[in-house]
């Protein structure tokens, strides 16, 4: 049996999880993180190399390329294990590693020389792979010393962690310590029993998805971070985080002026029973005055010296619950600004509008953060709100020009691009089993499917039930209910026919359509753009809205670049 392509497959995996980590990092990149990555794949590329080599010299240089590689990836795992453990690592300790890993490097790069490392080198060949047998060197304690001082020195500091430190998620750092143990012994066992497969390719893949994951779990962190940022450069304003199970996430200083105690709170822990005072002030476990029923109300806080209003924001689209961001306001800041009422009116009327503006904002980020996490559980979209929402942008600027659209006002084209990444909440209602099938569905899969839209048109009611702007609800409920519907009357949920259909639907319809059929989903190839518009242009007065079908085809050239133009980004 050929074994070589196990190790040409955890080259490609490498590969893979680099282009993995850099689409859910973009703009935030960690250096350490990156070069982890890059000697990752150098390194599998030295065992693949190696594996597949006909000569001893081939052989050699990919088992020195893995070894090298080997050298830094390790060495950048012992740097990033560091940064998560929440502690320094002292610039003098690091610029040493990073001089003996050097040195490693350049004796084991010359050892066809040397003989330092390997000795009396030679190959046969087992299951395909091209087997190198040799005898260690004077200098191969050094790599076995620097081997186990990195891992014994990972293992240590994540237990200690894990023992003292407060401001760490645990759970994350007790997946650390297992990959960590499994990792050292998938080195230890092989070279024990003499078992001539080598599983460090794959040991350093799971390292990478565990830091991967980590990437994801910090990011979902940054969903409350940013949230709380919208306001952060506001004076007089702080902010606390919960998750939607009352675990602390995190506070800026502004709040620890008001309760002090929550720097000693662990992170992903709710709030101890021994800080009573701070519990009964923020309502926390009060079953009288849940947050959930009051969000959005104010209640005063009163310190030693401070006196504040608490807002509590309700984060969450049916089921799929965020959390909770407590806004903290200074009560003597705000009696200020009331009392300069009748002298500073158009400053206060200024002040009135950059808060509604930042509170819109906030809406819009919440609302496309729900869609998004919505669209994150279906394997086969990826990417399909963003694009949908600019496609409706580039169409409702061309309908403009056309005075014979009736409706499409300035403030009806502004309420729909906003409503659009709406149009598939409903999907946050259909089974994982389904929405996450590689593949068509059935029939029966179908129809379950197809129960989407009414139940997204309830999940849009309940979510906007607060907001004021009664023409965007009902744009947005029109948006999710009726993007199904036909022209011909042959669409569902309603089975609706013609202008019965709600124009915004009708346009929707066409956006949401156009890039499914020009988008690679994992049952179907994408279409080319001749082929889409032709199926558009075929379904006019069947499926689509005839006259303004028309004019979705004529924005041809716009859509044309803007999806060239993301192909490329991707």
């Amino acid at each position: 049996m050929d074994l070589r392509f196990i190790y040409l497959i955890s080259f490609f995996f490498s590969l893979i999880a680099i282009i993995i980590y850099f689409e859910i990092n973009s703009g935030k990149i960690n250096k350490n993180y990156l070069m982890l990555f890059l000697t990752t794949l150098i390194s599998n590329f030295g065992y693949a190399m190696s594996v597949y080599a006909n000569s001893l010299e081939a052989a050699m240089s990919g088992n020195l390329i893995s070894y090298i590689g080997s050298i830094f990836t390790i060495m950048f795992m012992l740097v990033i294990v560091i940064e998560l453990c929440n502690k320094r690592f002292f610039f003098p300790l690091r610029f040493g590693l990073f001089i003996y890993a050097l040195i490693i490097s350049i004796f084991v790069a010359t050892t066809k020389d040397s003989n330092l490392f390997f000795a009396n080198s030679r190959i046969s060949t087992k299951n395909g792979l091209t087997i190198i047998s040799s005898e260690a060197g004077p200098l191969m304690f050094l790599y076995i010393f620097y081997l186990a001082l990195i891992n014994i020195s990972a293992i240590i500091a994540v237990i200690h962690s894990i023992l003292t430190k407060k401001h760490v998620s645990k759970k994350n750092l007790k997946i650390l310590l297992v990959m960590l143990i499994a990792g050292t012994l998938s080195y230890i066992i092989p070279l024990s029993l003499d078992i001539e497969l080598n599983l460090m390719p794959y040991t350093y893949i799971l390292m990478e998805a565990f830091f991967i994951y980590f990437s994801l779990k910090v990011n979902t962190y940054d969903i409350q971070l940013n949230l709380i940022n919208v306001y952060k450069n506001r004076g007089g304003y702080g902010y606390i985080a919960f998750d939607n199970k009352f675990r602390f996430l995190s506070c800026d200083e502004f709040a620890l002026k008001f309760f002090p105690e929550l720097d000693s709170i662990p992170i992903d822990s709710q709030i101890p029973e021994m800080y009573s005072d701070l519990i009964n002030k923020l309502h926390y476990k009060d079953e009288n005055w849940k947050w959930a029923e009051h969000s959005n109300q104010d209640f005063k806080i009163t310190c030693t010296e401070k006196a504040g209003i608490c807002t509590v924001h309700l984060l969450s689209a049916s089921r799929m619950r965020m959390g909770y961001l407590l806004e903290l306001r200074d009560d003597t800041e705000q009696q200020n600004y009331i009392k300069g009422i009748n002298s500073y009116n158009k400053e206060l009327s200024k002040l009135i509008e950059e808060k509604t503006l930042q509170v819109t904002d906030m809406q819009d980020s919440i609302i496309r953060g729900i869609a998004t996490m919505v669209e994150s559980r279906d394997n086969s979209t990826g990417g399909h709100i963003l694009r949908t929402s600019d496609c409706i942008q580039i169409f409702i600027e061309e309908l403009r020009k056309h005075s014979e659209i009736s409706g499409c006002t300035p403030q009806f084209c502004k309420l729909i691009v906003k409503a659009a990444p709406m149009h598939d909440l409903g999907k946050i209602a259909v089974d994982d089993s389904i929405l996450r099938k590689p593949g068509k569905f059935t029939q029966e899969e179908y129809e379950k499917m197809k129960e989407h839209p009414a139940k997204g048109a309830v999940i849009v009611e309940k979510v906007l039930s607060d907001i004021d702007d009664d023409d965007f609800r009902r744009i947005a409920i029109n948006v999710a209910h009726y993007h199904h519907e036909k022209w011909n009357g042959e669409g569902y949920p309603e089975h609706l026919r013609g202008t019965e259909i709600p124009l915004e639907a009708r346009i929707m319809a066409l956006a949401d359509v156009f890039d499914a059929l020009v988008s690679k989903r994992c049952y179907k190839e994408a279409k080319t753009f001749d082929e889409a518009f032709e199926i558009i242009k075929n379904d006019l007065g069947h499926h689509f809205d005839p006259q303004i079908g028309k004019i979705f085809i004529e924005c041809r050239p716009q859509l044309e670049e803007y999806y060239n133009s993301t192909m490329n980004e991707l």
